[in-house]
């Protein structure tokens, strides 16, 4: 455990086994109820899309990537500026793998680096996404009820390079449930499944503060509520995880062990 969840509903659950089963049963009906969400809107979103687009880049050769490696996510909080600059001066070995968590690519494309893959929902700037995939990123595409006109405006301009569409909801053919729910914890229940080497953590505040990366425009109250209790959600994904068995670190403390 790498977060503090003892008053979170979600703790009971994050020594569950780390499968599709128990996202399914205990994770996401009780995120729903948290969240007020609308299954149904997730579903109808994931067969709309189908219907015309489907992940071109398979879970095999993303294990091949990604299994044994020291993965790197770049999330876009508050610190995310100080703790990336921090890893650029660190970074020694080729075969690091860096995930940026939507917004935060924008950063990254500013110092010149491209991620191995982006996990997006498209919430930050679409055009710097569009622009690290004809660079060789692979785009992890998530679908759900809010975002379903939003991708379907933004996906034809994707189909060029490699992507995978991701869901929340039990996965069709042509999509992906890697398990988690924000597009952080997502990153990190990923690179679980492949069976990541170790996993190292930057900018991920989750606590009351926003990054200005996160999303493009600013938060009215009501938003930053439901983004706080998403950052609640979050911690206990991502604990799952590390009691799993993922060996997880905040790079801030890691940098003179790595």
């Amino acid at each position: 455990m790498i977060f503090d969840t003892k008053e979170s509903i979600f703790n009971k659950y994050e020594k569950h086994d780390f499968t599709l089963h128990n996202w399914l049963t205990y994770w996401y009906p009780q995120i729903c109820n948290y969240l007020s969400l609308d299954s149904q809107m997730d579903s109808t979103s994931l067969k709309t899309i189908l219907t015309e687009y489907s992940s071109n880049y398979s879970e095999n050769d993303l294990k091949l990537k990604l299994h044994d490696k020291d993965i790197f996510i770049l999330a876009p909080g508050v610190y995310m500026e100080e703790e990336f600059d921090e890893y650029l001066h660190h970074k020694t070995s080729k075969e690091e793998i860096l995930i940026c968590i939507d917004g935060a690519t924008s950063y990254a494309i500013s110092r010149d680096i491209i991620p191995d893959l982006i996990v997006t929902d498209f919430d930050g700037k679409i055009e710097d996404q569009i622009s690290a995939l004809e660079k060789g990123s692979i785009l992890v595409v998530h679908s759900h009820g809010d975002n379903l006109n939003t991708l379907k405006k933004h996906l034809p301009k994707i189909v060029s390079g490699s992507f995978i569409i991701t869901t929340q909801i039990n996965p069709l053919p042509g999509s992906s449930n890697f398990l988690g729910f924000t597009d952080g914890d997502r990153a990190v229940c990923l690179a679980s499944m492949m069976s990541a080497k170790r996993v190292f953590l930057l900018g991920f505040d989750l606590s009351s503060s926003i990054g200005s990366y996160s999303k493009p425009s600013p938060l009215d109250h009501i938003q930053r509520e439901i983004k706080i209790k998403k950052f609640n959600v979050a911690k206990s994904v991502i604990n799952w995880c590390v009691n799993n068995g993922q060996r997880i670190y905040f790079y801030k403390n890691q940098t003179n062990s790595i």
